[in-house]
């Protein structure tokens, strides 16, 4: 996320992991590449960014006592979701 992003009180979860959608299609090119072939952050992108989004987006909600056990418990939880 951009320091711009951070500012920007129309910018949620939900259409960040839409941006991230349209970011990650401009890197997967016409065919749908290979995982093994995408750029560090195209996979980072494609594979753990949007479920650490909506993590954070819970925590951010929630205002656990300890955000971060929160943050791991929902990342455990969701793991296999897809």
């Amino acid at each position: 996320m951009s320091g711009k992003d951070e500012l920007d009180p129309n910018v949620n979860s939900e259409n960040l992991s839409e941006k991230n959608v349209v970011e990650n299609n401009k890197d997967l090119g016409k065919g749908g590449e290979n995982i093994n072939t995408l750029s560090i952050r195209a996979y980072l992108d494609k594979t753990v960014v949007p479920l650490v989004l909506q993590g954070m987006a819970e925590v951010a909600k929630e205002r656990p006592e300890n955000p971060i056990k929160y943050l791991a418990d929902f990342l455990m939880k969701h793991a296999n979701e897809k």
